[in-house]
């Protein structure tokens, strides 16, 4: 396989949704970050119909908004306006139902309540939103480098190994070691800045 180490210049999924018809832009982002908003809505003990219901409506704001979206990083991340329109979403469903839409295996509904809102915090928010980014850019990153260059990059990046050992393990040169890291993070900085242009990720994937 040869590898690729940087995809072609592309605009970020926030720029590319802004176009009414790039179906597939909108594919893409409701396939990125759909699992997230569902997952965070089940974890937080949401019934999954409920949680779909929170996801749909999600993306339904989403799609009037993102035209008209400007990204400012002075004044707000997206991660936080996505994070906004979820919290709202799931406080017009308790308007709505009340306690009803609480999964049964969540306990008791007033710690339920107490355990959503937690998953729905700021910091909560941000954490899931920047682990769901990095996770999504791996995956999409893996397919073009081959085994050892991928090897290389988990064990000196993911796992925080020297490097010198890395390549003892390996079996290859300390060059090896490092041109294969660089080429990963190239690659993976790439893809989560068109994932989402204020991921934390940007920062991290360059140290």
């Amino acid at each position: 396989m040869a590898e690729s180490a940087s995809p072609e210049t592309r605009p970020s999924l926030l720029l590319q949704l802004r176009d009414p018809a790039d179906l597939a832009a909108w594919r893409s982002f409701v396939g990125v970050y759909g699992p997230l908003v569902y997952g965070l809505c089940r974890r937080g003990g949401l019934r999954h119909e409920d949680a779909e219901d929170v996801t749909q409506e999600v993306f339904g704001r989403v799609a009037k908004a993102i035209r008209s979206f400007e990204y400012q990083p002075e004044v707000g991340r997206f991660r936080s306006w996505l994070g906004t329109l979820v919290r709202n979403e799931v406080n017009r469903l308790f308007q709505k139902k009340g306690t009803d839409v609480l999964d049964q295996g969540v306990g008791a509904p007033a710690q339920a309540l107490d355990g959503l809102a937690a998953s729905l915090d700021d910091t909560a928010w941000a954490a899931a939103f920047n682990a769901h980014i990095l996770e999504t850019a791996l995956a999409r990153c893996r397919p073009h480098f081959e085994e050892a260059t991928w090897r290389a990059f988990e064990l000196t990046w993911l796992e925080s190994r020297p490097a010198v050992e890395v390549g003892r393990q390996l079996g290859r040169s300390l060059d090896f070691v490092y041109i294969a890291k660089s080429r990963v993070l190239k690659r993976l900085w790439e893809e989560a800045q068109e994932l989402a242009d204020d991921s934390v990720l940007g920062a991290r994937a360059q140290r």
